[in-house]
Formats: C-alpha cells, structure tokens, sequence
C-alpha cells in the first residue's frame, strides 16, 4: 500500500478484510476468474482435466494475428 493510504484507518482495515477474504476463498482468485473466461462453455475440460479454450476467441486471436501481419507486411515489407 502507498504511505497516504497508510494514514487512513478505514482503507487499512478494508485492505486487511479483502486480504483476508482472499485467502480463505481460493475460488474467488483472479486466475481462476480469467481461466473461466476462456472455457469453452459446452465442454470446459478435456478428459485428462486440462483447459479447453472456447473456439471462437481462437478464431478471433487467428484473425487479428493475420491483421497485423498484414499490416506490417504492407507497412514495412514493401520498399
């Protein structure tokens, strides 16, 4: 925390509730907010148990990466 919060008693025992809150609730990590995010909705797991990431955000990140290939292609590529 920064030394002006440090002078206020409210936002020192907030800071405190939320860190302890945090640790007793591991589902409420931010990991594992974000990992929820990326699932595939239909079949969040694979058998073994490992993430399975929903397809249209890897056709959305495929699409952008050929956008910006293409404009550094027509950018810098071209003399």
């Amino acid at each position: 925390m920064s030394m002006s919060c440090k002078r206020e008693p409210k936002i020192v025992t907030m800071h405190e509730r939320l860190s302890i809150f945090f640790v007793e609730d591991p589902e409420d990590r931010l990991w594992i907010h974000i990992t929820r995010r990326l699932e595939d909705s239909l079949k969040p797991r694979t058998k073994n148990g490992g993430l399975r990431v929903n397809p249209l955000l890897l056709i959305l990140g495929f699409v952008v990466l050929v956008v910006a290939g293409i404009f550094v292609f027509f950018s810098y590529g071209l003399p």
